[in-house]
């Protein structure tokens, strides 16, 4: 599969944690210098104390915290999210295809 280079690729630390959190329990596998190896293909977002009151200010359509954190990212900095949760849509995120 070819990537197209003019698309901006970006990744939440948040994303970089749920991974850890999975790993260590057990539930996925995935190498323990994972933010490194993802910095060479992503842009790493940042994560500030304004993005976190945006997150917590979000309509209660969901409840996992580390999403809500991310529906943030998407809407602040106008991304599309690639996901499968289809909670995502009921907050106006734009989703990839």
């Amino acid at each position: 599969m070819m990537i197209d280079p003019a698309i901006d690729r970006c990744l939440s630390p948040m994303s970089v944690w749920e991974a850890a959190l999975k790993r260590q329990a057990g539930r996925l596998r995935a190498p323990r210098n994972l933010s490194v190896l993802l910095a060479a293909e992503f842009r790493m977002l940042s994560i500030t104390a304004s993005l976190l009151e945006a997150a917590a200010d979000l309509p209660r359509h969901h409840a996992d915290l580390i999403d809500r954190v991310l529906i943030a990212h998407a809407l602040q900095d106008d991304l599309s999210v690639l996901t499968r949760h289809g909670a995502f849509a009921g907050y106006g995120v734009r989703l990839a295809a």
